[in-house]
């Protein structure tokens, strides 16, 4: 049986540790940044979207949800298609929809993105393996991920809230490792209709919005089939709170028409 060591052994041990996760100063580490590239964010150019995240950065894990058949891909797409004009480069996992429903879905010229040839519910290694794939080929930078439920065996869960969390972080720690940002879609409890949803009532877990940095939730408007709203229900890097917008659906995709205070 191995021997522990002593607290006075790891003492001076740890004192000569050299690696890459060592401890350093404030102004080492100031130092180290400081070095590195600056990175703007890419913005979404919807300008009250952009005003309120002030765009999307590197290490961001922005959480999307509303009731179903809301608009939640439909805003994705947008993005996606904004992202293209800047010669951004998104990667989608979309688990519902199949190829060619999903491609078919932008309107126009398709814009350019990257996608697996075929998906693979329920493996989060797998999901890792794609993005360093997308990065390593095509420098991807935004990931889709449609959306949180096939990204684990449901059936097989004991704590379906803890084990999300744990799912939630998983990605979080991705998009800063990997330096990209991931756009999550999660699906939403149900609600009356007529009720604004909000971030508290993502499905399953309470991590989803503890553990992101940005929720945004998408909803219709049932009186017409032009128009849906958009609240950024908070973002921490901005630190907007409940912000509304009103979007009018322009050629199969989302236009700003409206900021609301």
């Amino acid at each position: 049986m191995k021997q522990q060591k002593s607290t006075a052994d790891l003492l001076v041990e740890l004192n000569e540790y050299q690696g890459s996760d060592k401890i350093i100063s404030s102004y080492d580490m100031k130092a180290i940044i400081d070095e590195q590239p600056k990175v703007a964010p890419v913005m979404s150019r919807l300008p009250q979207l952009d005003k309120y995240t002030g765009g999307f950065c590197p290490g961001e894990l922005i959480a999307i949800s509303g009731p179903r058949k809301a608009g939640k891909t439909l805003f994705a797409q947008s993005l996606t298609v904004n992202f293209a004009k800047q010669d951004i480069i998104s990667l989608w996992f979309s688990y519902e929809l199949s190829s060619r429903e999903f491609i078919n879905r932008f309107p126009g010229e398709l814009p350019v993105f990257v996608m697996p040839q075929k998906m693979k519910a329920n493996s989060l290694e797998w999901l890792k393996h794609r993005i360093l794939e997308g990065l390593a080929k095509y420098g991807v930078k935004m990931v889709f991920v449609d959306h949180l439920h096939y990204l684990f065996d449901l059936a097989r869960m004991r704590n379906t809230s803890i084990e999300i969390g744990q799912v939630i972080r998983t990605l979080k720690m991705l998009a800063v490792d990997l330096n990209i940002t991931i756009f999550l879609m999660c699906h939403m409890a149900k609600l009356d209709p007529y009720q604004e949803p909000s971030d508290e009532n993502i499905r399953d877990s309470s991590f989803v919005s503890q553990e992101s940095d940005a929720g945004v939730m998408v909803w219709r408007n049932l009186q017409s089939d032009s128009e849906a709203w958009l609240k950024v229900c908070f973002h921490r890097r901005t630190g907007v709170l409940e912000k509304k917008i009103k979007y009018l659906k322009v050629d199969g995709l989302l236009k700003e028409a409206v900021c609301i205070p």
